[in-house]
């Protein structure tokens, strides 16, 4: 009734109660009808219960990191996140998903499991991927299990997966967001989820990645399932861009962007605008720290986001960018600058498709922004600063005055910073297989870096 599917929502999950009551009480009938056996005789009935959602289960908001030098734990931290957080979402409830790429079975048992069970699953991700994929992927193996079981279930309830033409809510680009919207997991409703990472093994092995999660936030949970229900139509809209105060944390705001853009204001630079690099008071010396971690940079918008973020070096401000990627042009922009390309190189030449790297797509500042000189800003994203990331499906979310999120984002910036094996004059095309890699790093291996750092944060 809360998200107005009526009264038919609520009869099918009473329907579905007392089916499993009408199994219980006829699997104790058959037990109890065993009148043939002694009492001697009788194997004593067990019941096994299969363990389900946990009612007690709370969903920490809040962000968190991956490291993929780490072990299975640190590898898959935000990987553990969205699934505990799924297997906990009881009958009846609603998850709505969209990413770019869904390519992994745990993620796919995870979300067949909860549509089993009651849950209806909606899935949106990118066409080109979803046809590329053959018999025993992903796609075609949640296409097929989650048409099951949707006749008797209302159609706002009803589970698929699906694809938009290119971008779900523009002209052109491709459905590039990673978000997911969760009704109710235990006992934490309105869960929002975004970050960098796909619904891939990739992106819990291979890549740096960051997930943020807002819970019990009515505004920021309706603002996305208004961005959802239009991306599910596949049709072009106006931008969606919201402002709701935080429920966390006392004072903070919670901004959405989500692209298409058009000719909004750019997300990073709506942020670096507001920056001032002298007179902090929450940061040793004064200085405003500016730390950038963005995977791709490129064309003229890269072009506009590395003139600033060069102008406020020069002004003073503490900057330290990590990266995947970015053209020569930007690259010179930037030259002088604290700037670090994290691409592992798993063989003799490099290739995204097997490296590990840097994949989140965001920022934080900790200092004179925003009008206040102990100012905290974090920015989450989707979405790289190229032209294909404006007018794509992507999330943008800025977290002001959020100081614990702040420094959390600041300290993982500078932990890749650390550990980041190249800078701009011995950078490696990421995008090339055939790239030239620096002599004697054609191997560098996780011992070279000190990753022991990563339990800091």
């Amino acid at each position: 009734m809360r998200f107005g599917w009526g009264t038919s929502t609520v009869g099918w999950t009473r329907g579905l109660v007392a089916t499993t009551v009408a199994l219980l009480l006829a699997t104790a009938l058959l037990v109890v009808g065993q009148g043939d056996l002694t009492r001697a005789d009788a194997a004593p009935a067990v019941v096994v219960a299969k363990k389900g959602p946990d009612p007690a289960y709370v969903v920490q908001p809040g962000i968190v990191f991956n490291h993929p030098f780490r072990g299975t734990k640190k590898k898959t931290r935000v990987q553990r996140k969205i699934i505990n957080t799924v297997k906990n979402v009881p009958a009846g409830e609603t998850i709505r998903l969209m990413t770019w790429n869904f390519d992994s079975p745990k993620y796919a048992n995870a979300f067949i499991k909860a549509h089993r069970r009651g849950v209806s699953v909606q899935i949106i991700m990118a066409r080109g991927l979803a046809k590329s994929q053959g018999p025993g992927r992903s796609y075609p193996t949640l296409r097929n299990a989650l048409k099951k079981g949707n006749a008797d279930r209302p159609k706002a309830l009803r589970s698929w997966i699906r694809t938009c033409v290119s971008t779900c809510r523009g002209k052109g680009g491709a459905m590039h967001s990673k978000l997911m919207l969760v009704s109710r997991s235990g006992a934490t409703t309105n869960i929002a989820m975004q970050g960098s990472g796909n619904f891939t093994g990739a992106a819990a092995v291979q890549q740096f990645n960051d997930w943020t999660t807002v819970t019990e936030n009515p505004g920021v949970y309706d603002g996305w399932m208004l961005m959802w229900k239009q991306a599910k139509k596949d049709k072009n809209v106006k931008p969606l861009r919201f402002t709701v105060p935080s429920t966390t944390t006392p004072g903070a705001t919670i901004t959405t962007m989500f692209a298409p853009h058009r000719k909004k204001t750019d997300p990073a630079l709506k942020v670096l605008n507001k920056v001032q690099c002298t007179g902090a008071t929450n940061v040793p010396g004064g200085r405003t720290q500016v730390r950038i971690a963005n995977a791709v940079w490129g064309d003229q918008r890269g072009v506009k986001i590395a003139k600033k973020v060069r102008a406020l070096h020069h002004a003073g401000c503490d900057v330290r960018i990590v990266f995947m990627m970015m053209p020569l042009k930007i690259r010179a922009i930037l030259r002088g600058l604290p700037a670090k390309q994290m691409v592992y190189i798993t063989g003799a030449t490099a290739n995204k498709f097997k490296d590990r790297y840097v994949h989140m797509k965001g920022l934080s500042v900790q200092g004179h922004v925003g009008g206040r000189a102990d100012g905290n800003v974090v920015l989450s994203s989707s979405e790289n600063w190229t032209q294909l990331g404006w007018h794509s499906d992507e999330q943008n979310v800025i977290f002001w005055d959020d100081p614990a999120m702040t420094v959390k984002y600041a300290g993982w910036v500078d932990l890749i910073f650390r550990q980041a094996p190249r800078n701009l004059n011995n950078y490696v095309n990421s995008a090339d297989p055939n790239g030239r890699i620096t002599p004697g790093t054609e191997f560098l291996a996780p011992k070279d870096y000190p990753f022991h750092e990563l339990e800091l944060y």
